[in-house]
């Protein structure tokens, strides 16, 4: 950040953010609603999902046993730690996924001063079955084990098959970075070795200064902030249909190339 970053500065860049973060949020939920189908378990385990088609599919087989490793491998270690096994035919109905900001704690620190906050990453969300967003595994595992462990069974059961539809649908995955949303796995604090899934655009978001955050926490007495966009970012945006185009034209035709890039 610049030295002439200030709260008024940062207050022009918040109503940006949100201003940013809630088209780009109402569209892409629009994409994910469309293509919610694509998301669907039935097309990958087939008979393996409850109501599913009682004809064979070609590979459920083969993607049943992955996700019921998967689940055997990761049920069993902490903080997990179920006792339990995953049998066909399944309960998992869900399509459409949900989402949900990432959420991180952090420590701002200046002088003498320290302030403990949740901050937000408005432009990164968590993509999750609904209503199986980590914060709903997390609030499982910190229950009466002995009352939720069915339910924490299926929530973990549900995060484990999002994860390989995707892995099973490249074509899905293709078309979303088409969208230009970028799709990545990552672990969280509390969840062990379960990899969750994040959906980001192309531009980022970002952390003023220690000593920004902590006047802005004082002013407001709330421990939570919101990161800010990276307006470099929105400066060095690029049409990847163009840059693919152009490559094209670069290899077949150079003196057309150097026409449109100099011209």
């Amino acid at each position: 950040m610049s030295d002439t970053f200030d709260i008024p500065r940062l207050l022009e860049l918040r109503k940006l953010t949100r201003s940013i973060s809630e088209r780009i949020e109402t569209d892409l939920k629009a994409y994910l609603s469309t293509l919610g189908p694509l998301f669907s378990p039935l097309s990958i385990l087939g008979e393996h999902i409850r109501g599913g088609s009682k004809t064979p599919l070609k590979g459920a087989e083969k993607a049943f046993r992955d996700l019921k490793s998967r689940f055997q491998s990761i049920a069993g270690q902490k903080p997990f730690s179920l006792n339990t096994e995953i049998s066909s035919p399944l309960d998992v109905f869900a399509a459409t996924p949900a989402l949900t900001p990432i959420e991180y704690p952090y420590t701002a620190t200046l002088d003498s001063k320290s302030a403990h906050l949740t901050v937000t990453s408005p432009l990164k969300w968590v993509l999750s079955y609904p209503d199986m967003q980590p914060k709903k595994l997390l609030d499982l595992l910190n229950g009466n084990r002995n009352q939720v462990r069915d339910e924490l069974s299926h929530a973990l059961l549900q995060c484990l098959t999002l994860e390989l539809v995707l892995e099973n649908r490249p074509g899905l995955v293709s078309l979303l970075e088409g969208l230009r949303f970028r799709l990545e796995t990552t672990r969280l604090e509390g969840l062990g070795e379960l990899s969750v899934i994040l959906i980001s655009c192309p531009v980022s978001t970002m952390l003023p200064s220690d000593e920004i955050i902590i006047q802005n926490t004082e002013i407001s007495g709330i421990p939570s902030f919101e990161e800010i966009i990276n307006i470099s970012d929105i400066r060095d945006m690029s049409d990847p249909l163009q840059q693919t185009i152009l490559s094209i034209t670069q290899k077949v035709s150079p003196d057309i190339h150097r026409e449109i890039t100099q011209g």
